[in-house]
């Protein structure tokens, strides 16, 4: 198991802490809990994040479009009159 921090959404139902989506972590698995309070309204819901980031991974930037004669050296260093 990875020591690396993981960061999940969760919120309090009056007696333990809830995940609001599913944690890939054995049962039983010691765990050190920080908690970060959100402001209400604030945070998205889970499947709100995941549309959100569908749409924008769909925009997919690609590469820069620079044509190969602005990057060659003599377009780069000409001297300008």
């Amino acid at each position: 198991m990875s020591a690396l921090p993981l960061t999940i959404d969760a919120h309090y139902d009056g007696k333990v802490i809830v995940p609001d989506e599913p944690v890939d972590l054995p049962e039983n698995q010691p765990l050190r809990v920080a908690l970060h309070l959100v402001a209400p309204g604030k945070a998205m819901p889970p499947h709100d994040r995941r549309a959100a980031l569908e749409r924008l991974l769909a925009r997919g930037v690609r590469g820069a479009s620079i044509p190969d004669e602005a990057l060659r050296r003599e377009s780069l260093y000409r001297e300008r009159l």
